[in-house]
């Protein structure tokens, strides 16, 4: 530190050299300010200059090849339509002065030819390769069936009869192939120009003609594989630049600096997108300037700037010098007394009394004037100091106390919200426990086809009622999630008209104790399927018909529903009750708020509005509510949905409301392993799932689990979290440890609601968690998704289709050969057995893809195409087999789809779909189809 001190002190420099030096630097920063800002603003004139110097060249470039190329594609064409070739009875003689005269008139042309649909080369310029079989070539099965432009490739065979090229370089060409067809359409072969790769060169020598060879402007041509084909410094041929390709491809102007071979170049990016009827090769094309090239001048520039601007710094620099000696000797004394004040000398007179009176009376005196005002601020200074010392002092006593009363607030604050969550956890974990079985037994019963109507309906209303409790328990937890921001939107699918009912069914015994209506007002034009949260639709609902109906004495409840615009659905809650005041109204949403009739019935929490308020937010509406006192309330909220004919999982949804009865047929036994405390909920998912197939087993706690799942070797575990003994956290940390290799599916089945605790559950080493009291449905869903399994439901319309087809008359043809294109497998396995059951064996494609790949092998009659599909949908697959095979060889397609209206009729019968079969597939519909195709055959 003193070592540090002392060279600094050292090295300091007085006020006259600091001075002369504030000059010389000044006017040397400015001078390289204005060096690169002239430099700069060249640079950049420079570099537009050179852009467009490139885009035109790189322009020009693809704008020659593919003119060129063009020009090759249509003589080619054109000799390809001449009846010398059209007609197979001409001399061959003939033929080839023909093509020779073409390559007169375009020396390029290496070789032409044509060959015939056996791969036979007829005639040849020059005779070459005559006889010889072109069959291998890359060109000839392309070329059948439609023009065929070639990449640049290496014509080892032809360079083998004609003179070596002078600079030694392999033969490389070009393709242009042409199928030849006679009066008839039918191929007769293929009229194939090889065109030398060397007449780039021509073109490269044209472009650069005009420009400077001390530019070094340069020429890279690649393939769509960023292979270079031609590089005009003739350097980089063969190599592969796709990362620049790819660098620049995302550049939104095309033209960047950019490494190269350890310089850095301006480029210039284009593609070669073909010219006119000529499709193009793909070809990328890059021209480049070396960066240290393109700046030269505007280097220079810069460079002289910052030169003259060194040497005015040295000239100011002087001149500084001199005028700092003049003033800076009156003001050493001054500097030197400064000091001593900073050293802590307050008593230091600047000027005595007789001074001050002198400089009364001459103050032009400038010099003594600043010596005079610094002994003034000295003295105001040692005040102010000794002032903000004391108030110093009693702001860190003040911030101190302060901070210990925060600090004490916060520990407070968050052992509270602490305390708060772990309550809402376990009351939670208590409720749903008995809850899980009251409802899960209750589904289970309603699955009884021996229940009496009275039984059913009692049992119906248990459900609902336990839902609802269940709902309550949810709305506390709601709320907790909403304040800490957690509330999510759960999109599901689901039948209007059911929910509704429920909620009819579960209030209708409350209303009728009181005697009021209770009445559901439905626009029939709301659609029955819908896609929106049920969950929170529902909880909305319910907060408002039951305090409808709790603050209602007599008249009546009534729910409106109709559709709004943009897919809205708008509800209404009309009731005839105490009603509330406008006070209370603009209080309604306020949490844990309740109206005067409210505290009167001494009924409810005052959170199910709030909750309401945000759910119907969260779900992309609004909700108002009008009021008069003793006239009656109503509630109007709306919501946004989405009907269920834009979604894209019908079959989803219909699965959704049957009852499952049992596993598809040949799906293996899979064990699953109960583990839970409670006896009722083993039993309950026991007698669950033993009746589908299931073959389960069951633990009461975490540690009986561990030796079940080592001597038992399950497929799936569902795991109970809170358990005595060993816990479910350890217990799957377990099992994971000593499965190392198979390693069963964990699910775990838990009362706690929270997602910080469903985060733990999974990082515990669970695959998913299932909230208790589960939904059947929701359980036999996860099942299914880590089992990959297949239902039986109750009611299949499969089964009932095919049983409708067995009693059906088979009088069509059976010989048919039929193919079906179609990608969902219940769709497929419905037509398949309809098919089948008329007598017909079938092929099977899942898409567009393997039906060409089918009809490579074997020929069908009729082809059963969904539109729809991944891959290849149904609409490519026609266009491509109607482009390939003859008429002759053409199947009957038949068009599959959910789209029945004139449009789509009529599209599909544009491209080649001779008949149109809707869905849901109908038997009269395919038998009318299968007897027409019968009769045409």
């Amino acid at each position: 530190m003193y070592l540090s001190k002392k060279l600094k002190n050292r090295i300091s420099l007085t006020l006259k050299e600091q001075l002369g030096l504030c000059f010389g630097v000044t006017i040397c920063t400015l001078a390289i300010i204005l060096s690169w800002v002239v430099g700069e603003r060249a640079k950049n004139e420079v570099m537009e200059s050179d852009w467009l110097m490139l885009e035109q060249l790189s322009d020009s470039l693809v704008y020659s090849f593919d003119r060129g190329m063009f020009e090759r594609y249509i003589e080619i064409d054109n000799i390809a339509s001449l009846d010398e070739f059209r007609d197979s009875s001409l001399d061959l003689n003939y033929r080839r002065s023909v093509l020779e005269r073409l390559q007169d008139n375009y020396p390029n042309y290496v070789w032409i030819a044509f060959a015939g649909v056996d791969g036979q080369v007829q005639v040849a310029t020059e005779g070459l390769l005559e006889g010889e079989s072109v069959l291998d070539r890359p060109w000839f099965d392309k070329a059948l069936l439609s023009p065929y432009v070639g990449s640049v490739r290496e014509a080892n065979i032809l360079a083998q009869v004609l003179p070596p090229l002078p600079d030694g370089k392999p033969l490389n060409v070009l393709d242009v192939a042409y199928p030849v067809y006679d009066e008839d359409g039918e191929v007769l072969g293929i009229l194939i120009a090889y065109v030398n790769w060397n007449w780039i060169q021509e073109v490269k020598e044209a472009l650069l003609a005009n420009i400077p060879e001390d530019q070094e402007v340069e020429f890279l041509i690649t393939n769509g594989n960023g292979l270079i084909l031609f590089d005009s410094g003739g350097q980089e041929e063969g190599k592969n630049i796709n990362y620049l390709l790819n660098d620049l491809q995302q550049s939104p102007t095309g033209s960047e600096i950019r490494p190269f071979n350890g310089e850095d170049y301006l480029m210039v990016y284009t593609q070669d997108q073909g010219f006119l009827s000529y499709p193009g090769l793909d070809f990328h094309i890059i021209v480049k300037q070396p960066e240290m090239i393109a700046f030269q001048a505007a280097n220079e520039l810069r460079n002289g700037v910052l030169g003259w601007g060194f040497g005015a710094a040295v000239v100011f620099s002087a001149v500084g010098w001199a005028i700092a000696h003049y003033f800076t000797k009156p003001l050493l004394k001054i500097a030197d007394q400064a000091n001593q004040i900073e050293q802590g000398d307050r008593t230091l007179a600047i000027f005595k009394e007789k001074q001050y009176q002198t400089l009364e009376k001459n103050p032009r005196n400038e010099i003594k004037l600043l010596s005079s005002s610094l002994a003034k601020v000295l003295k105001t200074l040692i005040n102010q100091e000794n002032n903000l010392k004391k108030i110093n002092q009693e702001l860190e006593n003040k911030i101190q106390a302060r901070t210990e009363e925060l600090k004490s607030a916060k520990e407070i604050a968050e052992s509270a919200n602490r305390a708060k969550s772990i309550f809402l956890s376990n009351m939670s974990h208590e409720l749903r426990t008995p809850l899980n079985a009251i409802l899960g037994f209750s589904q289970l019963m309603q699955d009884d086809p021996h229940l009496t109507p009275e039984y059913r309906e009692d049992l119906n209303i248990i459900v609902h009622s336990g839902e609802h409790l269940l709902s309550l328990i949810n709305e506390v937890l709601e709320l907790s999630k909403i304040e800490a921001g957690q509330i999510t939107f759960n999109k599901t699918a689901f039948k209007l008209e059911d929910l509704l009912y429920s909620l009819k069914s579960m209030l209708q015994i409350k209303a009728t104790e009181k005697n009021i209506q209770l009445i559901f007002d439905i626009d029939p034009h709301i659609p029955n399927l819908i896609i929106t949260d049920e969950r929170k639709l529902r909880q909305i609902l319910l907060n408002l018909i039951s305090n409808s109906l709790k603050f209602t004495q007599e008249g009546s409840v009534s729910i409106a529903a109709r559709q709004g615009e943009d897919n809205k659905l708008i509800f209404s809650v009309i009731d005839t009750g105490f009603g509330m005041t406008q006070e209370e109204l603009e209080k309604l949403f306020t949490p844990f708020f309740q109206s005067e009739s409210g505290i009167k019935s001494k009924e409810g929490t005052g959170l199910g509005l709030t909750i309401s308020r945000q759910f119907v937010n969260l779900m992309g509406g609004s909700i108002q509510a009008e009021s008069e006192k003793y006239k009656g309330t109503k509630f109007t909220f709306s919501i946004k949905f989405t009907p269920l004919e834009d979604a894209t999982d019908d079959n989803q949804i219909n699965s959704n409301q049957k009852r499952i009865i049992g596993l598809a047929h040949g799906t293996p036994e899979y064990r699953i392993l109960i583990v839970d405390d409670q006896k009722e909920n083993r039993v309950l998912l026991h007698k669950l799932l033993e009746p589908l197939g299931f073959k389960t087993n069951q633990a009461n706690n975490g540690q009986m689990a561990v030796e079940i799942a080592q001597q038992w070797q399950p497929h799936l575990i569902l795991m109970d979290i809170g358990m005595p003994v060993m816990d479910g956290y350890q217990a799957t940390k377990l099992i994971r440890q000593n499965h190392s290799h198979i390693k069963p599916i964990i699910i775990a089945v838990t009362a706690h609601a929270f997602m910080e605790e469903k985060t733990v559950i999974l990082e515990s080493g669970c695959d998913d968690v299932i909230s208790k009291p589960f939904v059947t449905r929701f359980l036999l869903d996860k099942l299914r998704h880590f089992l990959h399994l297949e239902y039986i439901y109750q009611d299949d319309p499969l089964k009932d289709t095919v049983d409708n087809t067995m009693s059906s008359s088979l009088a069509t043809n059976r010989n048919l050969t039929i193919l079906v294109a179609e990608d969902n497998r219940v769709n497929q396995k419905l037509i398949v057995n309809l098919l089948g059951k008329l007598g017909y064996e079938i092929d099977v494609a899942n898409n567009g893809v393997e039906v060409l790949e089918k009809l490579t092998a074997q020929k069908y009659d009729v082809i059963f195409m969904d539109v729809e599909m991944p891959e290849m949908d149904g609409v490519t697959a026609t266009k491509k087999i109607r482009e390939i095979y003859p008429p002759s060889q053409q199947p009957i397609i038949v068009a599959m789809t959910a789209h029945d209206d004139n449009d789509s009729r009529e599209m599909f019968e544009n491209i080649g779909m001779k008949y149109y079969l809707p869905k849901p597939i109908k038997l009269p519909e395919l038998k009318s189809i299968l007897m027409s195709v019968s009769e045409k055959q």
